[in-house]
């Protein structure tokens, strides 16, 4: 029987020397009917489907209420290591975080930064925020190239234009400070080439799309909701870079595994080189 496109990875698996990094907004789970489009129950298996298929090296999501990273991180199985914390002061609630392809990448260190004036802080909030907004990161080695890397998801405010920029700020100092090549995933929840977007690319860290070799598929915005995406739409997602990646390709996701849409938002994908 032919596979349907859907079906098909966009992406899909890389050989070394290229790191295939994935963002995706999960959607928090919320009470739904079975059928309704936003019921994690009907979207569990087509957010499962995508990842596996894709197999992205490094995969930052966010909105991962606990028990949808445990379904994740039990599906995936062990073949990716999982590194996700929540925004509560106990690292509980709502999560961002990280999976890893065991097979390339060893895990040296992780790291939770509250996004606030005292980021040390666990579930500290700052910039008009109503509640606590948090970033996680791994340094990892791949072992298939021998570089050593910063990988962070996050997720920016969707009320305080103010702790977006702030937000961004202070993401570009912690990659500074690091000196390491770094790849930062988000739902920024402001278009691409607005203020946060620019903060961070004063501060090294670019919009991977625009310094891409090739683009796979169409230029569509990354909030559909449920609908098919739109080309010239915003994308609010996306996956940035430091200057020492080359990438090589780049794409925002239309698939429906299963004919289901997997979330709200759509995933985006950079294929990328550290240049040695």
């Amino acid at each position: 029987m032919p596979h349907h496109p859907d079906d098909r990875p966009l992406i899909g698996p890389v050989r070394s020397p290229e790191v295939h990094c994935m963002t995706l907004n999960v959607r928090r789970r919320v009470p739904r009917p079975p059928s309704h489009p936003d019921a994690w129950e009907r979207r569990r298996d087509a957010v499962i489907a995508l990842i596996a298929s894709e197999a992205p090296t490094v995969l930052a999501v966010q909105e991962a209420l606990p028990s949808q990273a445990a379904d994740l991180t039990a599906a995936l199985g062990s073949g990716w290591e999982p590194v996700l914390v929540g925004r509560g002061r106990s690292g509980g609630g709502e999560q961002v975080g990280l999976f890893l392809d065991r097979s390339r990448l060893d895990v040296v260190e992780q790291r939770t930064w509250a996004l606030s004036r005292t980021p040390a802080r666990p579930g500290s909030r700052s910039w008009a925020t109503s509640f606590s907004r948090h970033a996680v990161g791994a340094v990892v080695d791949d072992r298939a190239t021998g570089v050593r890397f910063l990988a962070i998801a996050t997720h920016l405010d969707v009320a305080s234009p103010w702790a977006r920029l702030r937000s961004a700020g202070l993401l570009g100092r912690i990659v500074r400070q690091r000196g390491l090549p770094a790849v930062v995933m988000a739902d920024w929840n402001s278009p691409a080439g607005s203020a946060p977007w620019r903060a961070l690319a004063d501060a090294g860290v670019v919009d991977s799309w625009h310094r891409a070799s090739r683009q796979v598929g169409e230029a569509y915005g990354t909030y559909p909701h449920y609908r098919s995406p739109r080309v010239g739409d915003r994308r609010i997602d996306g996956v940035l870079v430091t200057d020492e990646a080359e990438v090589e390709r780049v794409a925002v996701s239309d698939r429906r595994p299963g004919r289901v849409w997997p979330s709200d938002h759509a995933a985006v994908h950079a294929v990328v080189r550290w240049a040695s």
